[in-house]
Formats: structure tokens, sequence, C-alpha cells
């Protein structure tokens, strides 16, 4: 990874910098991408203090739920590096209470899929300048309960059910990764799941009786800096040049997916209904 650019949104904390850290110790200049500064500027810190590497990860500011955000910082990257290796899309959110995007999407699919549909689509010109470019989408095999419902990704018609709308947001994960894959074929674009990980996600936004199943299980989950294998292996790895489009799990082997997300029909309509959504003034 020497002499290589990575950009890792949520960077900052849990999988997203446990992923910064292995590809920092592989010889990676690393942008870590989200929301709080003064979060980012401590992980900065920990990330040099754990690698003994200095000069090499940088901040830059990212709200992955308001697409103006998404541009400004693509605006501010290019402005200091012409080519970007490696994408990992890492930042999620999870929520059991509905809640909306600045531009007024359901926030899980806003922040999941759409946010870094957007971001992805603004890169490629800096991902096409890097001589083998990688993509790496964090999903989860939560996808597999998930149904892609047209209709509740603007809004939530009847009571809002957070963990079908957190699979939705999955499935649309893979989904994008198989299309994108297909459309760009010069850019290796993977998707994984990096297992049931102990990190704040799933106790930050939920409500009570959530958050305390999930704490109640934490102590079962395995730690970020596992979870964040995958994610390393498809960013650096030799072994996966060249493989694009499909699934990984948390042992970095490869998944057949399941029957509804191998659909080319919803995934391209998933990516038409993205750009009209993205499209900016």
């Amino acid at each position: 990874m020497h002499n290589k650019t990575v950009l890792i949104t949520g960077g900052n904390s849990g999988i997203g910098k446990f992923t910064a850290l292995g590809l920092l110790r592989e010889g990676a200049e690393v942008f870590i991408a989200c929301r709080n500064k003064e979060k980012a500027s401590k992980a900065v810190q920990e990330l040099e203090n754990l690698s003994g590497i200095k000069d090499k990860v940088r901040v830059l500011e990212l709200d992955l739920a308001d697409l103006s955000s998404i541009e400004a910082m693509v605006h501010a990257f290019q402005g200091q590096r012409p080519k970007l290796d490696v994408l990992v899309n890492n930042a999620g959110v999870v929520t059991s209470k509905y809640q909306a995007t600045h531009q007024g999407f359901e926030l899980q699919f806003g922040v999941n899929h759409l946010g870094h549909f957007h971001l992805t689509q603004l890169l490629l010109s800096a991902l096409r300048e890097a001589p083998e470019p990688r993509v790496v989408n964090v999903s989860s095999a939560a996808y597999l309960r998930g149904t892609l419902d047209f209709n509740r990704l603007h809004q939530w018609p009847g009571k809002y059910n957070g963990l079908k709308a957190y699979a939705q947001s999955k499935l649309c994960n893979v989904l994008f990764t198989r299309e994108m894959a297909r459309r760009y074929p010069e850019i290796d674009c993977n998707v994984c799941h990096p297992g049931v990980v102990s990190t704040e996600i799933g106790s930050k936004h939920t409500n009570p009786l959530e958050a305390l199943a999930w704490t109640l299980y934490r102590p079962f989950m395995v730690s970020p800096e596992k979870g964040a294998k995958t994610s390393i292996f498809l960013a650096s790895s030799p072994s996966v040049a060249g493989i694009s489009g499909r699934f990984f799990d948390e042992n970095q082997n490869p998944r057949k997916l399941a029957a509804h997300a191998l659909s080319d029909t919803l995934a391209q309509r998933l990516w038409a209904q993205s750009e009209q959504w993205t499209m900016r003034p």
C-alpha cells in the first residue's frame, strides 16, 4: 500500500478506525472522513500513536446525511490529491425512530446507501487516476432480511420499522456494489459483512429496549479490530485484484448472494433512481 491513498468514511471510530490503522501499517496515506472534527482530531492522535507513523493521516469533514456536505468534502479532497487508490464506504447509522436527511430521505437509506452512492460517483475521476482502483462497501448479513420498497425511501408510510429500514439499506449496499462492478469494470468494487461487531452504532440512536438489548449482547460480539479485517483485506490484498461485484464474509471468504440480491433489474432501478435523487442543479 506504499504510495497509495485511501479514503475511509467514518474512519474516526469503530471498524473504520481499525481499517485506517491496518492500512496505515501497510504503508498507505489515509484520509478519514467524518462529521465531528474534535473526535476526528483525537482519532488522528490515536492512529499515529498506535501505528508509530506520523503525518500520514488526514481529516476531511463529511456529513453523509447532506449531499452538499459530500460535495464540499470531495472538492476539499480533490484540492489535495489528484488520485484515490481505495475508497472504503464504511460509515453507517442505525435508528429505531424515523429521521430524515437534509434532502428529505429516510435516514438509514440516505446515509448508508444514497450518501455513499453520491460520494462514489463524485470520486470516480480520482479513482480512475489510480492504476488499480478499489471500492469497498461495508454492508451486513442483514441484507438477507432486506426488501427494497421504493415507497419507503423518501418517506415511511405507516409505523416506522427501524430494523426493516436498516436491512433495506444494507441490501442497497449489495445491489449498488453489483451494479458498480458491471458499469465500471476498471474499478474493483466489492462488499463485505464485517461480522456482528461491538461498536456504538446500535446503542446511539435506538429506543431504550433495543439499546439495552444491544448493550447486553455486546460481550458476545467481535471487536472492531477483528471486524475491520475484511475491509483491510479487500482494500489491500493482491489475491482479490481483478475480482469485483462479490460479497465477502467476516472471514474474508466470498459468499454466494441470496436470490433477491442478484436481481439485475432491481440493481439497475436503484442506480437510476439514486442518480436522479443525487442530481444537483
